[in-house]
């Protein structure tokens, strides 16, 4: 009878119970009250002779009654309907968990096999550096076009600007730090060399000038503006090769295939996870379902009725306000007297000395 009564007991809690209250509840239940586990973790049970309770906590008295009703009325039905017909027999249904448990050590062990031989990282690489070799290309472009734009305008301040010596300084200065920022361009890009057009004289070149040696008057503007000259041709040279390289590279379509390879090493992934957990929840199920039978081949013919609903409570269980307001009392009390005996022993130390 003992083990009798334990074994009912321990069914109040069974999934299977939740998961009917969840279906019968439904909207009345916050999401995360849904879960089969979550709702489990709110019902507590209590055994008095042949009678057992169940309790429900939570915040909301009217729902926690619900709860409490519907669980005791799946739970009625439930036993009733596990206990009154048939029992599947218990070697049976090892059988199936024993096949169960190997159907999933099979998904697993594929699983396992998948991760350790796919291609997914190697391929995730190497579409992340041929992205950064195209962001690169057309970083450069933008340089190019940048630079074309201020030697047009230095272009411009020469035809336009005044003679002096100051003047030419600072132009020539100007020249100096494009030709610098265009060589850096030119040997930074991720390219042969041949794959791009360029003038004998052009990129990259020698930097050194001496401020001193610069020519004056109309002699020095026009051989300034000759190497603009040269500079403008050479940069749009090389902006160009650099677009007709971007038109023509099969970066983007190697990029397009290596994506579609590695969308379908993932999807490979995602099925073996997904028959893996499929597996488990299988073997789970029937472990339950293996417990029950064992519990209820020790209660063959049991009744259970539904013997009184649950009321709403009036007041809540928890927190004890009056308990709590009692024992801070009390410390406080307890404080106050050993901050007085403190005070009074300090004071003594002073009139002391």
């Amino acid at each position: 009878i003992k083990a009798r009564r334990q074994a009912l007991e321990a069914l109040v809690k069974s999934s299977s119970v939740a998961a009917e209250v969840v279906a019968k509840l439904g909207s009345m239940l916050e999401p995360e009250e849904r879960d089969v586990s979550a709702l489990l973790g709110m019902v507590e049970t209590e055994s008095n002779g042949d009678l057992i309770g169940i309790k429900v906590r939570g915040k909301d008295p009217g729902k926690i009654t619900a709860i409490a009703n519907a669980w005791g009325k799946a739970y009625e039905r439930y036993v009733n309907e596990l206990y009154g017909g048939r029992l599947q027999p218990l070697g049976s249904i090892q059988a199936q968990v024993a096949e169960a448990r190997e159907s999933y050590q099979e998904a697993e062990e594929t699983l396992a096999k998948f991760l350790g031989d796919n291609q997914i990282d190697a391929l995730s690489r190497e579409i992340a550096a041929k992205k950064d070799t195209l962001a690169d290309y057309y970083a450069t472009k933008r340089q190019l076009d940048r630079f074309i734009a201020d030697a047009k305008a230095l272009r411009e301040q020469l035809r336009g600007g005044t003679h002096s010596s100051q003047a030419a300084a600072r132009n020539s200065l100007s020249l100096l730090i494009l030709k610098a920022n265009a060589s850096n361009v030119s040997s930074a890009l991720p390219m042969q060399p041949s794959a791009l057009p360029m003038q004998p004289s052009a990129l990259p070149m020698q930097l050194q000038l001496s401020l001193g040696q610069i020519p004056s008057g109309d002699e020095e503007r026009t051989q300034l503006m000759q190497e603009v000259e040269i500079l403008i041709a050479n940069l749009e040279a090389r902006r160009a090769g650099v677009q007709q390289f971007i038109d023509e590279t099969p970066l983007q379509q190697e990029i397009l295939q290596l994506e579609e390879q590695l969308e379908r090493e993932q999807a490979r992934q995602r099925e073996l996870t997904q028959a893996r957990d499929l597996a488990w929840e299988t073997y789970q199920t029937l472990a339950r379902k293996e417990a029950e039978v064992q519990v209820a081949s020790q209660v063959q013919d049991t009744e259970v009725r539904f013997a009184v609903p649950a009321v709403e409570p009036e007041r809540p269980v928890a927190p004890k306000k009056m308990m709590n307001i009692a024992i801070a009392g009390v410390l406080g009390l307890m404080v106050g007297v050993f901050g007085a005996f403190f005070i009074e022993f300090l004071e003594s130390g002073e009139r002391g000395e």
